[in-house]
């Protein structure tokens, strides 16, 4: 008995200081504390080493309006649980970072009261991810994954709420080559997600008339990226003058930033190139304004929605942070905003549910539209019957300069005689 009360007072101990897992709670601590807390918990699994954390402001964001504006989610508050995870780079082994990742999500699926996951900064970390919450029923809307995998395995409770990189890498080659890019160099670093993507790239470019002029990699162990671009424009077989544009990518905006920094600072003025993540204030700020010009990337969400949804949302998130929202801000405010509004449309929490109203909203006459536009699903949880767009920085700020609606239709797509607004300066037009 004795040693009993002794364990419990130990579990109290750790309880109060914090020092328990951060999603479990002793039923007999319950009782001693006080009722059961019935609280939803959304848990938000974010990137450990960005600073900017627009995606948590975002998500914290709507949890607040969710609580004060709607008194919750079924008439219960919610909370969100804030869960960071290793950066994945080519430098970390894979097997590391599935092993850890399944960790992770394992003890993320025993959280009391789980409404939802969303996150998991990396296709990686989401797809190891996703096999977990979906063999737990727990509904997943990974907010940045675009593997192509994600949602091949046609798991009932994961969602992908951003285009694949087949189609992200698609319109950005079909954008490029209608405002005359069609010369290019490809580089990108050595993970799956990056070659995935510069592969497509290429694939769509030089499919549709354009020219691979150089294939590369950026932050290899062998040279760094003064090394890379020192090549680039000192070598026997292309000139400078050889190319149009660049197309980078890499699973680290760290590199991502570093390389754009050494280009600009090198004097290389051609347009930069990337997928989904190029807008981002983490990117912005190692850069710098100036010289992110004519760095052009692929979004859901267009910063100049007029939608009185986007334009408040925008508004709350100036006024609070003194900064204008990125992609990340958005995705993680409309993730959230989408688990109120699908519980209530269901009736219940119960996830398997929730992902069946989540799949046949895009037949309904008032589907879901949040702050970056309509979010639809497809039967195996992929975005669709919604737009993305094409953001390039003029210096100042990222401005959308095309628009695509997915899937794909190229009927829709201007001519070579009606090309889209690009922004780009008139020599390269």
């Amino acid at each position: 008995m004795a040693a009993s009360i002794a364990a419990l007072g130990l579990l109290a101990v750790a309880e109060l200081t914090g020092t328990t897992s951060f999603h479990t709670r002793s039923p007999r601590l319950a009782t001693l504390f006080g009722p059961p807390d019935d609280r939803l918990r959304v848990v938000a699994v974010y990137s450990s080493d960005d600073d900017e954390k627009n995606f948590v402001r975002g998500a914290r964001m709507a949890v607040d309006r969710l609580n004060e504006d709607e008194g919750g989610v079924l008439g219960r508050q919610v909370v969100l649980e804030l869960v960071a995870e290793e950066a994945h780079s080519e430098d970390r082994a894979l097997e590391r970072t599935v092993s850890e990742t399944l960790d992770l999500s394992h003890s993320i699926a025993r959280t009391d009261n789980l409404l939802a996951v969303v996150g998991h900064e990396w296709s990686d970390t989401a797809v190891a991810a996703s096999a977990v919450y979906s063999r737990g029923d727990v509904l997943y809307l990974a907010t940045h994954a675009t593997a192509q995998s994600l949602t091949n395995h046609n798991f009932q409770t994961v969602f992908a709420l951003q285009p694949n990189n087949g189609t992200n890498a698609e319109m950005m080659a079909n954008y490029a080559l209608k405002n005359s890019l069609s010369r290019f160099i490809v580089l990108s670093d050595k993970t799956d997600y990056a070659k995935e993507s510069a592969n497509f790239f290429t694939a769509a470019a030089t499919n549709a008339g354009g020219e691979l002029v150089f294939r590369g990699y950026v932050s290899s162990s062998q040279r760094s990226n003064d090394q890379l671009l020192m090549f680039i424009l000192e070598n026997n077989a292309f000139a400078r003058t050889d190319f149009d544009a660049i197309f980078v990518v890499s699973s680290s905006l760290a590199e991502t930033a570093d390389f754009i920094t050494r280009a600009r600072a090198l004097g290389v003025r051609v347009p930069i190139l990337g997928m989904e993540y190029m807008f981002s204030a983490s990117i912005e700020k190692a850069v710098g304004k100036a010289a992110m010009l004519d760095v052009v990337g692929v979004s859901l969400y267009d910063p100049a929605n007029i939608s009185e949804r986007a334009k408040a949302f925008s508004t709350a998130f100036r006024t609070e942070f003194g900064a204008t929202p990125d992609l990340d801000a958005a995705l993680g405010y409309d993730a959230v905003t989408l688990l109120g509004d699908v519980a209530k449309r269901a009736g219940t929490v119960e996830a398997r549910a929730m992902a069946d109203t989540m799949k046949v909203a895009r037949y309904k006459a008032s589907p879901f539209t949040g702050v970056s536009g309509p979010l639809l699903f497809d039967r195996t949880g992929l975005v669709t019957d919604t737009e993305v767009f094409i953001v390039r920085h003029d210096g100042e700020e990222f401005r959308a300069v095309a628009n695509y609606k997915i899937p794909l239709q190229w009927d829709n797509v201007p001519s070579d005689h009606q090309k889209v607004d690009s922004g780009l300066p008139a020599a390269l037009d």
